[in-house]
């Protein structure tokens, strides 16, 4: 039997959602929440949570974009203006941000550039640059031209990193440590929307979904470049992450394109897939999701037409909790930091500047 006809089986079996959902609030599992004016980070925007759990992002709020630093406690230490080195150059006038950290603890800026003519959208490579402390940033290196954008940018488990883009075609970028390009490879075409995690020995699995199609695409590349495995699972959106070898993929089967359907499936070291749990059964079509891989298990989010999900699911697929909020906006982005995580949004409605939770 096909690994696409076991996994229609698991699916189809589920009758209903098994969840622990309660009448509990995500307040139940708050550490601290804050809100930090004149500060926003999008969507699209850039976060990651250094080894000592600090928080870094990138406020986008126009038109000054600032790099910020939240202590685990919710205290900001470092608010300041990303340097000129860093702003786009002609043609190219909007930039967009990723951020990793490296196992050492390097924390490292992608800007991705773009511009539009008419309703034409034109990417225009990635720079570089490392984070110092105090929130200033090193040698600004381009290490990308323009093709693809550029918006997956992970740190591998060897002090490397890996830069991924998608629009004509897929291309996956490694980079040293200081911003040297190590190997570039492509992919195809309707490969789009790629999510990578970092796994073993500087590896990483890639999960992307086929333009148009009903497809998902999931590959295991090594160090040197090289597929070291393909298959194809169902569904239209997704994202991977990854914890002590294991790369575990959320992904949406909006049947129909009516509405959303969210499951989890985990594979191990050997890409074998051990196990499938429903997340939600019926969520808005196309709506903002994330997840994240904690030291316990993975963490998932999911915005609804009014409110927000967020389940927590241990690291062999058992849901431990879960809530819907109604009394939130979604959350626009989740990020691990070791036991625990930050949402950024999820406050409360008609809220519009930086709001950050810490939550366990």
């Amino acid at each position: 039997m096909s690994r696409l006809a076991g996994q229609l089986i698991v699916l189809s079996s589920i009758a209903q959602f098994l969840s622990a959902q309660s009448a509990a609030t995500i307040a139940d599992h708050v550490t601290w929440e804050r809100d930090f004016p004149n500060l926003a980070v999008s969507v699209t925007g850039a976060a990651v949570a250094d080894r000592s759990g600090n928080l870094w992002a990138v406020s986008d709020n126009r038109p000054s974009e600032r790099l910020i630093c939240i202590r685990p406690d919710g205290v900001m230490v470092v608010n300041t203006e990303l340097p000129k080195e860093i702003n786009p150059i002609p043609p190219s006038d909007k930039s967009d941000f990723s951020l990793a950290v490296s196992p050492s603890g390097t924390v490292v800026l992608i800007a991705r550039y773009s511009h539009a003519i008419g309703k034409a959208i034109y990417f225009d490579g990635a720079a570089f640059g490392i984070v110092k402390s105090d929130g200033t940033l090193g040698v600004v290196k381009r290490v990308a031209r323009g093709g693809p954008e550029f918006k997956e940018f992970i740190a591998l488990s060897d002090e490397h990193f890996l830069l991924v883009g998608d629009q004509s075609p897929m291309v996956v970028i490694r980079l040293s440590n200081d911003g040297d390009v190590d190997w570039r490879r492509t992919f195809p075409k309707n490969w789009v929307l790629p999510s990578a995690s970092a796994i073993e020995d500087g590896s990483a699995c890639i999960v992307s979904p086929e333009y148009g199609g009903a497809f998902l695409h999931l590959i295991w590349i090594d160090p040197k470049g090289v597929m070291r495995h393909q298959e194809q699972l169902i569904g239209r959106r997704s994202q991977s992450a990854a914890y002590e070898g294991s790369c575990t993929i959320l992904y949406d089967l909006e049947p129909g394109l009516r509405r959303g359907e969210f499951a989890l499936t985990s594979f191990d070291r050997s890409f074998k897939s051990v196990w499938t749990t429903p997340v939600l059964a019926a969520a808005p079509q196309g709506g903002v999701y994330g997840m994240a891989a904690v030291s316990d298990g993975y963490v998932v989010t999911i915005g609804l037409q009014d409110g927000v999900f967020l389940a927590k699911y241990a690291l062999g697929g058992q849901v431990l909790w879960a809530v819907t909020d109604r009394s939130r906006q979604y959350a626009r982005l989740i990020v691990p930091a070791g036991d625990s995580f930050y949402l950024i949004g999820a406050g409360p409605k008609e809220q519009y500047s930086l709001h950050v939770i810490r939550a366990h």
